[in-house]
């Protein structure tokens, strides 16, 4: 089930390419890593026009029907678009989840059942340096942490592109993602495209 309300407060802690096939830079200590094949995507196209302000904690489906929650613990979202005019590397007509436009912080997702493997894409920006870090940390049904994968981003105003973000268990426990962009230590605004998705091995 999707946890909601006090539980949620409490558990908080490119390209398109779904028809590629890519190699997850996580190292899981149950096994070695193979081949994320996606079989589903969530896609920030449903959730309402481009330029809105969402709740913080928002319920959705995946398109094959999965349940997901997905909050944001500085209380803001916001659905954009990649367009010509968006400083960013997405393409054109990509549809865009924006975490923490007026405060940063961790970007929280919980399926409604455990799953393989995940990859999305993330760009940020900074304030005083030219380089940050973004982050994917995957926990179980009991929420522990299958481990933590953090990779270097540059700055989109200092010709920075996007960091693709992907996460494989095979053993399928990823219940919960927390997804989030640091500057020095800081936690700073970032947004990301689809999520695809493996749900089955």
């Amino acid at each position: 089930m999707i946890i909601t309300g006090a539980e949620a407060q409490q558990n908080q802690p490119s390209r398109t390419f779904s028809q590629n096939l890519f190699m997850s830079n996580s190292l899981p200590k149950e096994g070695k890593v193979e081949k994320l094949q996606p079989n589903d995507v969530v896609d920030w196209m449903i959730i309402e026009k481009t330029l809105t302000n969402l709740p913080s904690t928002i319920l959705l489906s995946s398109s094959h029907g999965m349940q997901i929650q997905v909050s944001a613990d500085s209380g803001t979202l916001l659905r954009r678009e990649q367009t010509e005019t968006l400083v960013a590397s997405f393409v054109i007509g990509d549809a865009l989840l924006f975490v923490g436009f007026y405060k940063a912080g961790l970007l929280t997702i919980v399926f409604e059942y455990p799953i393989f493997g995940v990859s999305t894409q993330l760009q940020s920006d900074t304030t005083h340096t030219p380089e940050y870090i973004a982050s994917i940390e995957a926990f179980d049904n009991l929420d522990n942490s299958l481990g933590k994968i953090k990779t270097p981003g540059l700055s989109q105003h200092e010709g920075g592109g996007l960091v693709d973000l992907n996460f494989f268990n095979n053993k399928g426990r990823i219940r919960k993602l927390v997804i989030n962009s640091k500057e020095e230590g800081l936690h700073i605004p970032f947004a990301i495209n689809a999520m695809h998705l493996q749900t089955v091995n």
